[in-house]
Formats: structure tokens, C-alpha cells, sequence
């Protein structure tokens, strides 16, 4: 049960921290959507998980919380895909300052 709580929380954690970008500037407007609909379906995809676990722990299991949990489970997957392709996306319009070499010498006294 301690596994399943931790396990739980930090994907909470990690939805929230996405839900943090919630105000940034995409290139498209539906990309802004999507990243909103991933985060919040991460957010409450592990809190179902484990309270449906919890329930069904605690009862004895029945089918519609099994389904419930495998629905849980499967928008939490499509969710995290859905964030790392909408990220891996944004590589496409980088602002050119991204390409300029860095003088490491400048920052660091000592070299």
C-alpha cells in the first residue's frame, strides 16, 4: 500500500508540476489546450488510481472498479506520451539565441 501511495503522489506531483505551465506561449493554440488536458489528466489519473485501488483494497473487487482502474491507467499512459510529444514538438520554433556559443571564461573567474 506504501508503494501505491508513493507511486501515486508523485505522479499527482508530476502532473502539478506540469500544470505549472499552464500561462506559457505555445506555437498554436491547441498545443496550449493539450498541454492543459495532459497535466490535469496526469493530476487526477493517479489520484483515481489510488483511490480506486484503496476502495478496492478495502472491499472486496468487483468489475467496474477493475475497469475503472485499467481507464485510470490507460489515460495516465496517452497523458505522459501526449506531454513528451507536445515537448519534444516545441524543439521545432527555438529562439535563435539558442545557437549562440556561450564564453564559459566570462561566467567562471578562475580560468
Amino acid at each position: 500500500m506504501a508503494i501505491l501511495l508513493i507511486g501515486c503522489f508523485s505522479g499527482t506531483v508530476f502532473g502539478g508540476i506540469h500544470c505549472l505551465g499552464w500561462n506559457d506561449l505555445f506555437q498554436w493554440h491547441a498545443e496550449q489546450m493539450i498541454w492543459r488536458v495532459g497535466s490535469l489528466a496526469i493530476a487526477s489519473a493517479s489520484l483515481s488510481l489510488f483511490l480506486l485501488s484503496s476502495y478496492t483494497i478495502w472491499r472486496s473487487e468487483n468489475r467496474i472498479t477493475a475497469c475503472a482502474l485499467v481507464a485510470s491507467a490507460f489515460i495516465y499512459a496517452v497523458a505522459r506520451v501526449t506531454l513528451l510529444v507536445l515537448m519534444l514538438a516545441s524543439f521545432r520554433s527555438l529562439p535563435s539565441g539558442v545557437y549562440d556559443t556561450v564564453a564559459w571564461t566570462k561566467f567562471i573567474p578562475h580560468l
